[in-house]
């Protein structure tokens, strides 16, 4: 039998949210998210996500790695020890935000680190661009969900979503 996706939860902004944050992972299957119309109205602002726990959102111990090919050219990078994983480098105001594909892993897990994989593309005012990478959250703990919200504080625009699948 094909995988299916399970719809879990949402969270769509009404133009004053400065995060979108998605619960109810409580499975141990793969959990999908799915990104839309990401843009604040900060220009150029970088997208970040983290995860959270019982409903609280985590500052700490994110890990990640990335490629990211625009118009401008390639280039790759990682760090350790972050406060947030980014996973939007710029994504302008005007020109079509982002969107984001994300695939969530381990995240119901108490002896695993909650990991993820993204993809996504954006807008930003002198290229276009494209990230494929991944990241971790180096905590053996369980996570119930993620926090989407920009490096600047920046607020989202009205139908900016994140939206949370259950792949069974």
């Amino acid at each position: 039998m094909a995988d299916r996706l399970v719809y879990v939860n949402k969270t769509v902004s009404d133009g004053t949210a400065t995060a979108l944050t998605v619960t109810g992972i409580n499975t141990d299957d793969v959990y999908l998210l799915v990104l839309k119309l990401i843009q604040t109205q900060n220009n150029n602002e970088t997208i970040n996500l983290r995860v959270t726990k019982s409903g609280s959102t985590i500052t700490n111990n994110y890990h990640r790695a990335f490629k990211i090919l625009s118009s401008a050219g390639l280039s790759a990078g990682n760090y350790a020890g972050g406060s947030a994983a980014r996973i939007m480098e710029n994504v302008d105001d005007a020109n079509g935000g982002g969107q984001a594909i994300i695939h969530l892993l381990n995240f119901n897990s108490s002896s695993l680190y909650s990991s993820f994989t993204n993809e996504t593309v954006c807008t930003v005012s002198n290229q276009s661009a494209g990230m494929a990478g991944g990241g971790v959250h180096k905590v053996s703990s369980a996570s119930d969900g993620v926090t989407i919200l920009g490096a600047s504080g920046g607020t989202f625009i009205n139908g900016a979503s994140a939206i949370l699948y259950r792949v069974t």
